[in-house]
């Protein structure tokens, strides 16, 4: 299957080259003397900037006009139009399970599958990856090990996000939206000199209250997805000489919402000694019923100071950062009409981080960066749960945790048409239990290769083998628990090959990519109903996939854009694990989970012009995502779905409104899924989708 998958995604391929091959080149001069009509995003991935066509790995950028016109305000909208990238809500605000390449979230005290940066400052905490984005500059997605460049848990990718920076002059902006189920968002902008142009500041926020649309049908029809967030974001920008500069960044973050509305996907029953027979529930199925409305909420600071000075020829950065992230939810953990289980989660962290870097100029052959970072945490984390009225021994956890890295990147032009690229980067990782009274080091070299060739102007192809890894750590275990206390390291070595280009004067811009990832010792979350969260390895697995994006003006008036994920997976070596209900047998040779086998998008976006500089943009969005195997079992699946998305905007140079419509065709489908087998609660649980949302959104800039 591996073969036959690997077999189509090359097709695509050598399309995709025989095309783009054919096309006629241009010289310099005639690019020039052309309208460009997709703009050339320009990327710093390799803390440089460069064309995105330039840089030899997979990525998805999105611009601040994409920004806007996608209506990015959170990562799982980035997801939906990135191929090979899931981003799911699943449990309370905080909570999400994100996939990569097949590559998936460890949630608990577990960590990312990407690394989640912020202006060049790594999101700490797995919980801060459910932020809302605004006031955003651009988002690039990269895929594949990115270790050497952005840090500890780069093992599936990077996401990279910048805010936009201080302006020299005046700027403000603010945006009222209004949506079904009372979902109103003010955010607004202010930007510009403090005194004279070498103190630039921005300060922007973002106010949230939404009453829900889900509700609780056997609680008084009770709205179950509610929502208040208040987030605030500070920069402050000093140049006090020409090669020096200070960024200052200040960061605020307030989230409460629901928590646990899960739906029982399976008659939940109640297993008795034998020969008794177990007592079943009578709930229905695949309705939110919990017998109490959960509660949840995600307080959040964060602060950090960049400071840049120009050698000449190389730039010097030091990077100093500090997050403090409380966290709690209350909910019904069976999720059935009956009171069986309960749980309170409790989160507390404080993260600090420091990196020195050393980049050179750019307009050499020979282009490096190296550096050194440290990373410590210490964090609390306990689950309370009562079952069947009567309280069990909480799963306490405090883990300190610290992490000292040094990397390097080097780009060496071989010839013009030739690039070839060797990276690296060293971790030790230490996390101490202090409650279980055990420590661990974690130590991994993590080599990456790339060799790019430029075919033509435009057009270039690229190799890449490279290693990423993610330290191994300490399970949150209750008493009762059959998990284990521990679990270990996993390694990964990606294999991709890929060609990206643009033709007809900039009409058209592509690409395509193809991987193989070899898995060792892969990490897996399950829990449990004494409230442990768990990670267990997968000794051996393999993942094969690609994508393929485009994006095109066959008009003037007119974008397309088209991208095509593709991820197909083998467990091949698997052992009995304590805590796991389900035997290796019935899980050798089964797909990792966690992924849709096939993901697809696509957009077309029209602009008429009414005169006087207003124009109607009217933009539809569609998704597929094809079926998903949610257990390690592949029992149970998450058949192939479709969503669309539709808007309709006046734009004017100063203002815009907008009609919106998200789930078109109010599809109804699962988001997350656990199964009782894997668990050991009374049914298996699952989490719903949202269901269509129109509003109307109005900004102004001036």
């Amino acid at each position: 299957m591996l073969k036959q998958s690997a077999r189509a995604l090359r097709a695509v391929m050598v399309f995709f080259v025989c095309a783009t091959a054919t096309l006629p080149s241009q010289s310099h001069a005639q690019a020039a003397d052309e309208e460009t009509y997709i703009d050339e995003i320009i990327v710093t991935s390799r803390y440089r900037a460069e064309k995105l066509s330039d840089v030899p790995d997979s990525i998805t950028a999105f611009t601040a006009a994409d920004v806007e016109r996608h209506r990015i305000e959170r990562i799982n909208r980035v997801a939906s139009l990135t191929p090979n990238l899931r981003f799911s809500d699943d449990q309370e605000v905080g909570v999400s399970t994100l996939v990569i390449r097949g590559v998936s979230q460890n949630r608990g005290t577990g960590q990312p599958p990407v690394s989640f940066s912020i202006d060049g400052v790594s999101a700490t905490n797995n919980l801060l990856t459910t932020q809302e984005l605004f006031d955003i500059e651009s988002v690039d997605v990269l895929r594949g090990p990115q270790g050497a460049l952005y840090g500890r848990n780069a093992i599936g990718g990077a996401i990279l996000i910048s805010t936009k920076r201080p302006t020299s002059e005046p700027e403000y902006g603010f945006r009222l939206s209004a949506a079904e189920g009372s979902d109103y968002t003010i955010s607004g902008s202010a930007s510009g000199p403090i005194a004279s142009e070498n103190i630039l500041y921005r300060a922007s926020f973002r106010l949230q209250d939404r009453e829900g649309q889900l509700r609780n049908a056997y609680l008084d029809n009770q709205l179950v997805d509610y929502k208040k967030s208040a987030a605030f974001r500070g920069r402050l920008l000093f140049t006090p000489v020409e090669k020096l500069s200070v960024d200052l960044r200040a960061q605020v973050l307030d989230q409460e919402g629901g928590s646990g509305y899960f739906m029982p996907g399976s008659e939940g029953y109640l297993p008795l000694p034998p020969p008794n027979p177990p007592i079943f529930f009578g709930n229905p199925t695949y309705e939110i019923q919990a017998n109490r409305i959960g509660e949840s909420f995600v307080d959040a600071g964060e602060f950090s100071a960049k400071i840049d000075y120009d050698f000449g020829f190389a730039t010097l950065s030091s990077i100093t950062s500090y997050t403090d992230v409380d966290s709690g939810n209350d909910q019904d953990l069976d999720q059935t009409l009956v009171e069986a289980i309960d749980i309170i989660v409790i989160d507390k962290s404080e993260t600090l981080a420091q990196e020195f870097r050393l980049v050179s100029r750019s307009d050499t052959a020979f282009r490096w960066a190296a550096g050194i970072q440290y990373f410590t945490q210490d964090r609390f984390r306990s689950l309370a749960t009562t079952f069947l009225g009567f309280p069990v021994p909480p799963a306490a956890q405090d883990l300190k945790l610290d992490n000292l890295a040094a990397f390097g990147n080097f780009s060496y032009d071989i010839r013009d048409d030739l690039e070839l690229t060797l990276a690296f980067r060293y971790d030790e990782e230490t996390p101490e239990d202090t409650t279980q009274g055990k420590s661990d080091t974690f130590t991994e070299m993590q080599p990456k290769a790339s060799l790019a060739y430029n075919f033509r102007e435009g057009l270039l192809g690229y190799v890449t083998v490279g290693k990423g890894f993610r330290a191994g750590g300490f399970n949150n275990v209750a008493p009762g628990s059959s998990f284990m206390p521990g679990f270990d390291e996993e390694s990964l070595v990606s294999y991709e090959t890929g060609l990206k280009g643009t033709a007809f004067g900039g009409r058209l811009r592509g690409g395509v990519s193809l991987f193989l990832i070899d898995y060792t010792d892969q990490q897996y979350f399950l829990f449990d109903q004494t409230g442990t969260q768990a990670n267990i390895n997968i000794p051996k697995s393999e993942i094969t996939g690609g994508e393929f994006e485009i994006s095109a003006f066959p008009t003037d008036s007119l974008q397309l854009d088209f991208g095509l994920g593709f991820t197909d997976s083998e467990i091949r070596e698997y052992e009995d694990i304590p805590g796991v209900l389900v035997p290796a047998s019935e899980i050798v040779g089964k797909k990792v989970p966690g992924a849709p086998v096939w993901s697809l998008n696509l957009a077309a976006q029209h602009t008429l012009s009414l005169g006087d500089d207003l124009r109607l943009v009217s933009r539809i969005d569609y998704e597929h995502r094809d079926k998903t195997y949610w257990t390690l079992d592949n029992v149970d699946v998450q058949e192939a779905y479709d969503l669309a998305n539709l808007s309709f905007s006046l734009e004017k140079e100063r203002w815009s409104t907008r009609l919106f419509v998200n789930n078109l065709f109010d599809e109804e489908y699962i988001e997350w899924f656990f199964a009782a087998r894997f668990i050991g609660l009374p049914a298996d649980i699952a989490w719903p989708s949202q269901p269509r949302q129109a509003g109307l959104e109005f900004s102004f800039r001036y």
